[in-house]
C-alpha cells in the first residue's frame, strides 16, 4: 500500500484509486456513516446515505475509482440527455461526503453523545464487485485523517413487517459476543436505545455482503462499529424498499435531533400503500396473509429472530401474487 502524500493541500493515497480533494486533517469528523448497495439488503442503505447528502448539501470530498470497483456489465453507467439533446454518461459513484454538523439544524444537542461534537463523514457506493479489501484501507486512511473512531454501517433486510407500520430497527455490535467489555457493545446498546430498537451480537453465518465485511474488516483496524438493520416487509422487496429508508432516515433523525424531509419518499410510500391496499381488496389469501402480520406483529417485535409461523398460509402463493402484482405495468 502506497503512503499517503499531500500535494497542495489535497490528500494523495494510493495514486488512481482513492482521490481526496481536501485536506482531511482539517476535518474533524466524529462519526463515518456508510450506506452500501444497491442489492436486496442494501439498496435502502445506499439511498439512505444519498437522500442525507442531498437534503443536508453535504460537500463530496474524494472518490475511488469506478474502473478498480465494478463490472461495468453488471453495474451498468446511466446514459441521459442534457438540455440540447447531448448524450452524458454516469458512472456508479464511490464517494466520501463531509457533513458539517452547522447544517443539521437542531434544536437541541445531539441525542448521540458518543458522537460528540465533531461532523459527519458518509461513504456510499454501489456494492463493489472488487477490491473489498483495499476499500476497507481506503475507508481505514480517511478516517484516521479525520480521527473518526467510531463507525455506524446501515443496512437492511427482510422481514415480516405489516406495510402500514414503520419497519422495525435492529442494531447490532460489531464486537463479539464473548467480549463482554468491548466498547462497541455500548456504541450500539447506546444507538438501539435511542432508536427503540433491539440489539444483538452478530449470530450470521454463510455468504457475506460486502457490508458484513467491511464491518468485520474496519472493526480489526480498531474502529468501533455498529450496524443499524431495518426491517422491511419482504413481500414488497421489489418496490425500491422505501419501508427500510423511512426507517433508517427515523434512526438518523433519532441520533441527531434532526427531522429530514421525507417528500419523495412520503408520496412513494403512500403510492405503495394504495396498491398494497387494492391487493388486498381483490385477493383474499393476501388480505388473510396480512391480517395474520397484523395480529402477531407486537409479539414478533419482542424477538424478532423468530419467524411468524402461520400454517394455514401457503406463503409461496402469496409471494407469486405479489411478485406479480408489482411486475405489472397496469394499475391494479
Amino acid at each position: 500500500m502506497k503512503p499517503a502524500m499531500k500535494v497542495g493541500g489535497m490528500d494523495r493515497y494510493s495514486e488512481n484509486f482513492l482521490n481526496i480533494n481536501t485536506d482531511l486533517t482539517q476535518i474533524k469528523a466524529s462519526v463515518l456513516i456508510i450506506g452500501v448497495g444497491p442489492q436486496t439488503d442494501g439498496v435502502a442503505a445506499h439511498n439512505t446515505v444519498l437522500h442525507l447528502v442531498d437534503e443536508y448539501d453535504a460537500t463530496q470530498i474524494g472518490t475511488i475509482n469506478s474502473e478498480e470497483l465494478f463490472d461495468l456489465s453488471d453495474e451498468r453507467p446511466q446514459v441521459s440527455l442534457d438540455d440540447l439533446g447531448n448524450r452524458t454518461i454516469e458512472w456508479p459513484d464511490a464517494s466520501f461526503w463531509h457533513l458539517s454538523k452547522e447544517k443539521l439544524s437542531t434544536s437541541t444537542a445531539a441525542p448521540l453523545t458518543d458522537t460528540g461534537d465533531g461532523d459527519i463523514l458518509f461513504f456510499t457506493s454501489p456494492e463493489p464487485h472488487f477490491k473489498w479489501m483495499k476499500i476497507a484501507e481506503a475507508i481505514n486512511h480517511v478516517a484516521t485523517k479525520t480521527q473518526i473512531e467510531k463507525i455506524i454501517l446501515l443496512s437492511s433486510f427482510d422481514g415480516p413487517v405489516p406495510y402500514d407500520k414503520q419497519a422495525p430497527i435492529l442494531v447490532t455490535s460489531g464486537a463479539s459476543a464473548n467480549d463482554a467489555e468491548n466498547p462497541a457493545h455500548d456504541f450500539a446498546r447506546n444507538i438501539a436505545d435511542l432508536t427503540a430498537a433491539s440489539f444483538t451480537t452478530p449470530k450470521y453465518q454463510g455468504g457475506a455482503t460486502f457490508t458484513m465485511a467491511l464491518g468485520t474488516l474496519l472493526r480489526n483496524k480498531g474502529f468501533m462499529v455498529a450496524t443499524i438493520n431495518a426491517i422491511a416487509p419482504f413481500y414488497v422487496q421489489n418496490s425500491g424498499s422505501p419501508h427500510a429508508i423511512d426507517a433508517l432516515l427515523s434512526a438518523f433523525d433519532n441520533l441527531y435531533g434532526t427531522n429530514t424531509p421525507r417528500y419523495d419518499l412520503d408520496e412513494e410510500m403512500l403510492a405503495l400503500r394504495t396498491r398494497l391496499e387494492n391487493a388486498r381488496n381483490e385477493d383474499s389469501t393476501f388480505d388473510t396473509f396480512i391480517n395474520a402480520l397484523d395480529s402477531q406483529f407486537l409479539t414478533w417485535q419482542e424477538n424478532f429472530m423468530q419467524t411468524v409461523k402461520e400454517p394455514e398460509l401457503k406463503t409461496e402463493d402469496i409471494l407469486a401474487d405479489v411478485e406479480a402484482l408489482f411486475n405489472d405495468d397496469q394499475p391494479s
